[in-house]
């Protein structure tokens, strides 16, 4: 990352999940599965996180996942790169999660993320070492294929009735590994990733 400081943000799980770089290396984090409460709690974790300090780049994760959480997320690091004068870019989560697997497994060429959708439902994608990636797919969790030898990541994992033979890990998205992106895979638009509408809709 060529900025100084770069804050990357992910509120697209359940998980509220922060990340501070500098120079190209991690000095600061915070990651915490907390559900519910994304809104209330994102600025004051990043005020703790930044110790009252700024940013000089924005990364966000865009999703798919929850679409509350993707919209805080992104109006968040939108306000405080307007505040700050700082680029605002994107990541998505199947990305963060991935780079996460082939970190812990460098000698994986694919793996396939579990996301939880939602509705009882899991959102499916198969992403390569060089992040080319499929689309993203939402199936129950009975109706997710598993082959032979296939590797898995992603908290949506869980959900399925027969746990992957291979599972790397099944966290949520992470805005730590945002460092372990390719530099284009850090650097997309800062638009919401939505795979299906919203739950709730305003009336006609």
């Amino acid at each position: 990352m060529s900025a100084a400081r770069t804050l990357a943000i992910s509120t697209a799980s359940p998980a509220l999940s922060l990340a501070l770089f500098e120079a190209g290396r991690l000095v600061a984090q915070d990651h915490r599965v907390i559900g519910r409460g994304h809104a209330e709690a994102l600025v004051p974790s990043i005020a703790d996180l930044l110790k009252g300090g700024r940013a000089d780049a924005i990364v966000v994760d865009v999703g798919p996942g929850s679409f509350t959480g993707i919209r805080i997320g992104i109006a968040g690091a939108r306000a405080l790169g307007l505040a700050w004068g700082a680029p605002v870019h994107g990541c998505t989560a199947g990305a963060l999660v991935a780079a996460r697997a082939f970190a812990l497994r460098p000698d994986l060429a694919t793996v396939t993320i579990l996301l939880d959708a939602g509705r009882g439902q899991v959102l499916h994608q198969r992403i390569t070492r060089d992040f080319t990636a499929s689309e993203v797919l939402t199936l129950a969790p009975d109706a997710v294929p598993q082959t032979s030898g296939e590797a898995f990541a992603g908290a949506g994992a869980l959900l399925l009735a027969t746990p992957p033979a291979l599972l790397i890990h099944a966290g949520e998205p992470d805005a730590a590994d945002a460092l372990l992106l390719p530099a284009a895979q850090r650097a997309l638009p800062p638009a919401a990733h939505y795979v299906r509408p919203p739950d709730a809709v305003l009336p006609l």
